[in-house]
């Protein structure tokens, strides 16, 4: 058996997709602290792209967590569950607002010229890039739902590219550069859509339809949660 699962490195069992469903339902929770780390991470890769730094680039794409929700979404296709896919759609939707609204308003006032930034001009939408986006999804995804593979994740962050094209989409729109916005949202799209399909075929491979009761029941503890922070937040108010 031990041989088998060497060969099939796509065999995991179901207390392993449980223990993901939950880690990623709960990574991608629309808290405060989920939020605030999206701006975070906008702001300090929207400085680094203005700043031209690579180095600041890649410390801001470490911070972001939108990688969670972008990975349920494919869950909740996965498991045909179209709660789970609205749900998770509407934290990423919410999410590139933030991160658009941000890196917009710091390249109005900050006087950006995106066309003098290296950084921003590689951001072209090649096949090539759809393949590398493709490549990543896989690698995220399959590194996710192994728990010894963690020590990856800090790569993987980086291969992830969400957050640098997004930051160039508002600072292209702060500079009125609609070449250049064109071209930085395409490539959004673009990885997007090539970690969506890579991750729907490894969740697929995994088996994680047999994962949809877990993923229902952490559902339902979320909207709990929320529903008791709100309460608590109406009473703090009344006080």
């Amino acid at each position: 058996m031990p041989y088998f699962n060497l060969l099939n490195p796509f065999k995991v069992n179901q207390s392993v997709r449980n223990k993901f469903s939950q880690k990623i339902i709960d990574s991608s929770a629309p808290t405060i602290d989920f939020y605030f780390l999206v701006i975070v991470s906008t702001l300090i890769v929207t400085m680094g792209l203005m700043d031209d730094n690579v180095i600041l680039v890649i410390g801001g794409m470490l911070v972001t967590p939108l990688l969670s929700p972008l990975l349920a979404v494919s869950l909740g296709i996965v498991i045909k569950d179209g709660k789970v896919i609205m749900r998770s759609l509407k934290i990423l939707f919410s999410s590139f607002a933030f991160g658009f609204i941000i890196s917009f308003f710091v390249g109005l006032f900050g006087g950006v010229n995106v066309d003098e930034i290296s950084l921003i001009n590689k951001m072209v939408p090649t096949l090539f890039l759809f393949l590398i986006s493709m490549v990543a999804g896989v690698a995220a995804s399959y590194t996710w739902v192994k728990p010894e593979l963690h020590e990856s994740l800090a790569g993987i962050a980086v291969t992830v590219t969400l957050i640098p094209p997004l930051s160039a989409i508002g600072l292209a729109a702060a500079a009125t550069s609609w070449t250049t916005f064109h071209n930085t949202l395409n490539l959004f799209v673009l990885n997007i859509l090539g970690i969506v399909i890579s991750s729907l075929i490894i969740f697929s491979l995994m088996d994680f339809y047999k994962a949809k009761k877990k993923i229902a029941e952490e559902l339902k503890e979320e909207e709990k949660a929320i529903k008791k922070a709100k309460k608590e937040m109406l009473k703090t108010d009344s006080k």
